[in-house]
């Protein structure tokens, strides 16, 4: 079961998540044009913007 990753300014969905043990990724949202760290540990997910 994939895991929604959602831009933590406007709700919009980045990605889906499939398992990740450990990783780090910066995106720029689409939408918002923010840019986003999103963080990956032991399958959970965490978005913040920079």
């Amino acid at each position: 079961m994939a895991t929604v990753v959602k831009c933590p300014v406007c709700t919009k969905r980045l990605m889906d998540m499939l398992s990740a043990k450990e990783a780090e990724v910066r995106i720029k949202c689409p939408k918002c044009k923010k840019v986003i760290n999103v963080t990956f540990t032991n399958n959970q997910v965490h978005g913040e913007a920079v």
